[in-house]
């Protein structure tokens, strides 16, 4: 059977079931099929170099092709596009060019898939029965991720095709795509993720030791490692990516992701500072709105000023972000604001402040035209799919909604106001019903299961708050502790909700220092150089007549702090501590 009819059986199969179809890969018929081994003779590029052989396609469409690849290795998705829909302009008969423009509308790692303008691309490809049996592979691989299913089945069907791709054809492209996809596989609660984890840093390695300016075995070693237990083996990985690929904003900011591992918070701020500045100018250059802005790497300053006890440029940092939103940001990035706003209330305490900082949110985002190219993609304004009836809220509207409505939540419970603490949460249970069946549609049953018992949690925590029954929310903040523990994979984003340190909070109001103590040193084990549980175990060690410990803990701290804003909690307790 020939490879168009394959793609079309892929194709079929996205609208009929979840069952996946297996296609077969073609045999190579012989060795000299499969990509040259890499060597060391690469031309200095701003995105990295990499060698992709192909079987077609002009000079000008390959140089495309190329730059297109590259790209999407650093997850830059709008160039990826970009240089994709230009190789098809320079050569309409490239097929592979169309199988690149799929992949760039598929976020493996964050799972945002826009399946509509995949398959889209796939299906315009002129021919391709003249595609080699290597490159064929790659194309059959690319159907198993557009098959209707939840996102969590279709990665595990990239992963095998990709691992039958690899031993038949064993390049380097191979091999970082294989770890890509292995690594999109495993999530933190898997009891095996961390062997995934280094098989792909593994396999990315290999790469990475043949061609050190490859932007994809860097940077997926770096996601490979990014786990407490891990972080340490990407440093010199970290240090290197950010200069290998500079063009793209988030190969600057994935080194911020070992450094605040390590708890080495002024390169991560620089790392990000550096990515936001690049996303600002590569829009700028492409005529972009700020939804192509890094707010990724701007909420991350946000937090981890607070780690260097300067609040004024955390404070300046949420403001930028504020005023964008206020200027009609699309929704991909509201959601993030509001989650930004409750992590600052919490690290400030400013739970009054709830209404002035969620104001801008106010005002509607802005329409923001299709793309060139992008026709059929399945988004029309601000990010929105084209599919809502209207008068119907989206799915990101009402994730928009719930994160809005969660920073009030938090802040009811936090200034103990039960009534309007229960009332919230019951408004967010009635969002949730709504949102469910976008979540059935992409997320396996396990995963929502998760979701609702976290949120059941959750609940329970803030009406504890909100009642300031503390012997009814120790319990409930060592469960989220706990599992927050065998997520060894989690999310490195320092933010101000850490479970550990709620638990030592609570135990230190119990009057249990020593157990406080204990919880706050667990943070610190997977959170090196936190603030706040540096500064919360100080205070415990003081209690329970731990002196030794309580000096180191506020020594840290004022070295840490040597640049913050003098009136910084604590920052002068830590001071009089050491000089007693």
């Amino acid at each position: 059977m020939s490879a168009a009819k394959y793609l079309l059986l892929g194709l079929l199969a996205c609208s009929k079931s979840d069952e996946p179809r297996r296609v077969p890969v073609p045999v190579p018929s012989a060795p000299d099929a499969a990509t040259k081994p890499a060597d060391d003779r690469y031309a200095d590029d701003a995105l990295g170099a990499l060698t992709f052989e192909h079987s077609e396609g002009t000079p000008e469409a390959r140089a495309h092709f190329t730059r297109g690849l590259l790209a999407l290795h650093s997850f830059w998705y709008d160039e990826a596009i970009r240089q994709f829909q230009q190789a098809i302009t320079a050569d309409r008969e490239m097929n592979l060019a169309y199988w690149g423009l799929a992949m760039s509308h598929l976020k493996l790692l964050w799972g945002e898939d826009d399946l509509t303008a995949a398959r889209l691309a796939l299906s315009k490809m002129p021919n391709p029965d003249r595609l080699s049996p290597r490159e064929q592979a790659w194309v059959m691989a690319a159907v198993e991720l557009v098959k209707a299913g939840d996102v969590r089945t279709s990665r595990k069907r990239f992963a095998e095709s990709l691992t039958t791709l690899h031993t038949l054809f064993p390049d380097d492209e191979a091999k970082t795509f294989l770890a890509l996809a292995l690594l999109s596989t495993t999530r933190p609660e898997d009891p095996d993720t961390l062997d995934v984890r280094k098989r792909a840093a593994a396999l990315a390695a290999e790469v990475y030791a043949r061609n050190p300016k490859h932007p994809g075995a860097a940077h997926y070693i770096i996601h490979a490692y990014d786990t407490p237990e891990l972080a340490s083996l990407a440093l010199p990985h970290a240090r290197a990516y950010a200069n290998l690929a500079p063009a793209a904003f988030h190969a600057r900011h994935m080194p911020a992701h070992i450094f605040s591992r390590l708890g080495m918070w002024s390169d991560a701020i620089a790392s990000c500072h550096a990515a936001w500045d690049a996303s600002l100018g590569s829009a700028r250059r492409e005529k972009l709105s700020a939804n192509h802005h890094d707010f990724h790497s701007l909420g991350w300053l946000i937090e981890m000023y607070f780690e260097r006890g300067q609040r004024k440029q955390a404070t300046a940092m949420l403001a930028t972000f504020a005023n964008a939103v206020d200027a009609g940001l699309g929704r991909q990035h509201r959601a993030l604001y509001a989650t930004e706003v409750a992590s600052f209330m919490m690290r400030t305490g400013d739970w009054a402040r709830v209404d002035e900082l969620l104001a801008p949110l106010a005002k509607p985002p802005v329409d923001e035209p299709i793309p060139a190219g992008a026709a059929g993609s399945g988004a029309n304004r601000a990010g929105e799919p084209s599919h809502c009836a209207p008068g119907t809220a989206s799915p990101l509207e009402l994730v928009e909604q719930l994160a809005v409505l969660d920073a009030r939540a938090r802040a009811a419970a936090m200034q103990h106001d039960a009534t309007k603490t229960r009332t919230l949460l019951a408004e967010t249970d009635a969002l949730r019903i709504k949102l469910r069946p976008s979540l059935a549609a992409t997320q396996p049953k396990e995963a929502l299961a998760r979701i609702d018992a976290s949120h059941a949690r959750h609940r329970q925590v803030l009406l504890a708050h909100a009642t300031t029954n503390d012997r009814a929310l120790l319990p409930l903040l060592r469960a989220q502790a706990a599992e927050a523990q065998l997520e060894v994979g989690g999310e490195s984003n320092p933010s101000g909700f850490l479970a550990h340190d709620d638990t030592g909070d609570t135990l230190l109001r119990l009057g249990k220092p020593a157990d406080a103590l204990a919880a706050y040193q667990r943070a610190l084990n997977t959170h090196p150089g936190r603030a706040r549980s540096l500064l919360g175990a100080a205070r415990a060690a003081t209690k329970a007549g731990d002196a030794k410990t309580a000096r180191a803990m506020y020594e840290q701290l004022v070295n840490q702090w040597a640049a913050a804003d003098p009136d910084t909690d604590g920052l002068a307790e830590a001071r009089a501590a050491l000089a007693n």
